[in-house]
């Protein structure tokens, strides 16, 4: 089986990081595309007439369902087609697909146009997981994945702050007017403005050249034999438990991703634009700081002998965010609220880079665009509960909207256990199938 790393563009390292920094920018506008969705819950209730129930498959399930399911078949597409030419293809489907939602009047309208997002963005991370693997050795694979999967934390913290801004200053008063669209409402104005940017940025993906599998790489898949079923059955442990156990942690993070800015603007009486403002610097400082220290570490790890560090940090990790989550959702105050909260921003929400990696370093070269493509599956098909099963319990448990923060804490206190039991699995998975391949 190949270890990551067997191909290099050309022009080595300094082209490699070319990728990853291309990539990273893409990354950034598509995380835009899903944070704006948590500022706009107010207005889209008011301007739709729906339920939270309602508006929290918008949050999940309308793009997260679809994101999985194409990105099912476009991690077949990634491990035959040109890279480039898919990405270019995924982001163009999504900035008009955002562009929609802009132009959405009802709920039907809307979702159609989430839905269309999840598709497109499906093909970006399993791509950039296959490119990124190729490009880099095993030891600093997970560093190089943090850089890309800081669009995340970038995305998602330029994503509050505008949408803050836009949502206070636009959607909570009427509406704006937009250049050849003409009147709308303030949040139909954000995804006008977000999918145009989508579009304007989709041919940077052909200023990079992508790697080639070398010759000897492809030999040692070929004489494997190995299909990717086959992969998967005979190691599930590490390709099912692993993205199951992250896949429970994203349905927290779904959760607070949908609710937290709602929870903070009912609770402590800010506006729009000061919770995002607040959340969205509070997650680049603290996301920039987990995601590419947390990836730092666990390549440190890794090199010295620790084979499940990608799962073992995360368990630390949790066993320290969660409890100040419970204790954030009750706090006093914005202040308490925020400091609490950003344990988690920093210690857990930023495991893509790092759970990516953890595949890529057992996976053939061959076969990583369909490995990601599962990962992401799994992982965004459990994160779709989160939104709803929130919003299920603030209408049908508490019915009283201000008790959002109550809802946050049951998810958090019922879906932790799972996170540790399944990673643990994964974590022992890892440490057979290394010391198999060491022994080979």
């Amino acid at each position: 089986m190949t270890q990551s790393g067997g191909a290099r563009p050309t022009g080595g390292m300094a082209a490699a990081w070319a990728i990853v920094v291309v990539l990273l920018v893409l990354y950034v506008v598509s995380y835009m595309d899903r944070t704006v969705m948590g500022f706009m819950v107010i207005p889209i209730e008011r301007d739709l007439g729906v339920s939270e129930f309602t508006v929290s498959l918008l949050l999940g399930p309308s793009f997260s369902v679809f994101y999985v399911l194409a990105g099912l078949f476009m991690g077949w597409l990634v491990d035959r087609f040109p890279r480039r030419w898919i990405i270019a293809a995924g982001v163009t489907t999504w900035g008009a697909a955002t562009m929609g939602g802009g132009l959405a009047s009802n709920f039907a309208a809307l979702a159609l146009s989430r839905t269309g997002v999840g598709v497109g963005e499906s093909v970006l991370t399993p791509a950039a997981h296959a490119l990124i693997a190729e490009s880099f050795p095993p030891k600093r694979l997970s560093t190089a994945m943090s850089v890309y999967t800081m669009g995340a934390v970038i995305g998602g913290g330029i994503g509050m702050v505008v949408s803050g801004l836009i949502v206070h200053a636009v959607a909570e008063h009427g509406a704006v007017a937009v250049p050849v669209f003409g009147i709308v409402r303030g949040w139909q104005a954000v995804f006008l403005a977000i999918g145009a940017l989508s579009l304007a940025l989709m041919p940077l993906i052909f200023v990079v050249h992508e790697p080639r599998a070398t010759h000897r790489s492809r030999a040692v898949d070929a004489a494997a034999g190995q299909t990717f079923l086959d992969l998967v059955r005979r190691h599930w442990r590490l390709y099912i438990l692993l993205p199951v156990g992250f896949g429970c942690t994203n349905i927290i993070v779904g959760a607070y991703l949908a609710f937290t800015a709602t929870f903070m603007i009912r609770t402590y009486g800010v506006n729009a634009a000061e919770a995002g403002l607040a959340l969205g610097i509070q997650n680049l400082i603290a996301g920039l700081i987990g995601q590419v220290g947390g990836a730092m570490v666990v390549d440190w790890l890794y090199a010295r002998g620790v084979k499940d560090a990608h799962t073992r940090f995360q368990v630390l990790g949790l066993a320290v965010s969660l409890p100040l989550m419970l204790v954030a959702f009750h706090a006093p105050n914005a202040a308490m609220f925020l400091a609490c909260s950003s344990a988690f921003y920093c210690l857990t929400y930023p495991y893509v880079a790092y759970a990516g990696a953890a595949l890529q370093l057992f996976s053939p070269t061959r076969l990583r665009g369909r490995v990601s493509a599962l990962f992401l599956a799994i992982v965004g098909l459990l994160g779709a509960v989160g939104a709803p099963a929130a919003g299920a319990l603030t209408d049908g448990l508490f019915h009283d909207r201000a008790r959002v923060g109550d809802s946050l804490s049951i998810v958090t206190v019922c879906v932790a256990p799972f996170i540790v039991l399944f990673l643990h699995l994964a974590g022992r998975a890892m440490h057979a199938m290394a010391a198999t391949r060491e022994a080979a």
